[in-house]
């Protein structure tokens, strides 16, 4: 269960998201090149799920559909002895060089990324929404006002969550993100009211979550026009965090800037 966001904000393309888990992940951030392309991303070590952008200004976050899956994504790993496909379908999406070929990667690749899916570049913005069972619906944003995806379908009402609870909690988080946002007058300022709580502490309404069940383990920044990379991790939601695996041959110029900050409340 995730909130993921698109805003211009004073002439800076931004995607951002609230990354919820129902279990402690083990993090990093890659710093590599990939097919000749420098990409910076999220790696979560726990599931091999990854999120980030590439030296171009192109990004991609994702929001689950599947969210059965979603919930019991270690359980399942563990269980099967292997992480699902989906980061390195994102991996391969992020080591294309024109937001065009970004797109047809992320669709294309071992049958494409399921959910809602942003990606972007310094001008232009794609939605993706796709299920197993559900062709791609792919839109193109004007983002002076905020993009807000979280887990029930958007264009396919049957998908994701459709009822009940979970669903309220969907619905609400979405507006939630929608209204706050729109405020938020500087990039840097998006992760902390994305993480602003409204309703009680364990409420499923907030957008931090912080239930017995599913939390908000870590966000995700990225200013695309200015090729940054902020990750925000909650220390007590995140089993170990190992820093940055910086994989960048020797003497490389990065064109990509990280930044990383560890939140204790």
């Amino acid at each position: 269960m995730c909130i993921i966001v698109s805003k211009e904000i004073n002439d800076k393309f931004i995607l951002a998201k609230n990354r919820d888990r129902a279990y402690k992940p083990v993090l990093e951030v890659v710093h590599t090149i990939i097919n000749g392309v420098e990409v910076a991303y999220l790696h979560d070590i726990t599931t091999d799920w990854s999120e980030g952008l590439n030296e171009f200004g192109i990004g991609i976050v994702n929001s689950a559909l599947l969210v059965g899956h979603d919930e019991a994504e270690k359980k399942l790993v563990k269980k099967n002895g292997k992480p699902s496909k989906d980061g390195k379908k994102i991996r391969t999406a992020l080591s294309q060089k024109t937001l065009k070929e970004t797109i047809r990667a992320a669709l294309n690749t071992d049958g494409g990324i399921n959910g809602h899916t942003f990606i972007s570049s310094p001008y232009h913005m794609v939605s993706i929404e796709k299920t197993s069972t559900h062709k791609a619906d792919i839109k193109t944003h004007n983002i002076k006002h905020p993009i807000v995806r979280t887990n029930h379908g958007h264009t396919f009402t049957d998908a994701g969550y459709t009822h009940g609870v979970k669903y309220l909690s969907s619905k609400m988080r979405k507006i939630s993100a929608e209204k706050t946002i729109e405020r938020v007058k500087d990039w840097t300022e998006v992760a902390p009211a994305m993480r602003k709580q409204y309703f009680e502490r364990e409420s499923q309404l907030n957008m931090r979550r912080n239930t017995p069940h599913m939390f908000t383990s870590s966000q995700t920044v990225m200013n695309l026009t200015e090729r940054i990379l902020e990750i925000e991790w909650f220390a007590s939601k995140v089993q170990e965090f190992k820093g940055i695996n910086n994989q960048l041959p020797k003497d490389y110029k990065s064109k990509i800037r990280i930044i990383i900050d560890k939140i204790d409340v």
